[in-house]
């Protein structure tokens, strides 16, 4: 059970009310994050930003976003954070979850490397980042480390305040 209660739909301002009728049905997280009035609704645009407008490449992004999720130990974002057409199958995220890379090669490796260690607060060394750097633009490096960034404190959310992992509806 979560720690705190999510927020009540009925009483968000319009603007929330608007993203929140946007959003899948059972976005326990987002409804947690709807207590933050002041930032919910930049997080919710960022979070479609990040899967959306984003020039790193979808399937770069979830591998980041299921290490993240790995390092963290985010039962919440391994349940949830699936999506349509998802690049990742259902095999890769949880041996992803489970820290186990060794079906990785090449620019996935690369990246599940730097955004495990990222993920973990570490400094990324040279030999973590130069792998990323020859398979990847300026502009998808800050990406990735957004990306890490930004599926961190959402992990962080889940864990901290105990939301449910609910099912997709």
């Amino acid at each position: 059970m979560a720690r705190i209660p999510y927020a009540d739909t009925s009483a968000l301002p319009a603007d929330l009310q608007e993203w929140h009728a946007k959003l899948p049905p059972n976005s326990h997280l987002f409804m947690m994050v709807a207590h933050a009035e002041a930032t919910a609704g930049t997080l919710m645009q960022l979070g479609l930003q990040q899967i959306t407008q984003l020039e790193l490449p979808a399937r770069l992004r979830e591998l980041a976003t299921n290490a993240t999720a790995g390092v963290l130990g985010a039962e919440y974002l391994r349940l949830r954070h699936v999506l349509p057409d998802d690049p990742v199958t259902p095999a890769e995220r949880e041996a992803i979850y489970r820290g186990d890379h060794s079906g990785f090669s090449g620019l996935d490796l690369a990246v599940l490397t730097f955004a495990t260690a990222v993920a973990r607060g570490l400094p990324v060394d040279d030999a973590t980042f130069a792998p990323v750097r020859a398979g990847l633009s300026d502009r998808e490096i800050v990406e990735l480390v957004q990306v890490v960034g930004y599926y961190w404190m959402f992990g962080q959310f889940a864990n901290v305040l105990a939301i449910e992992a609910e099912p997709h509806a």
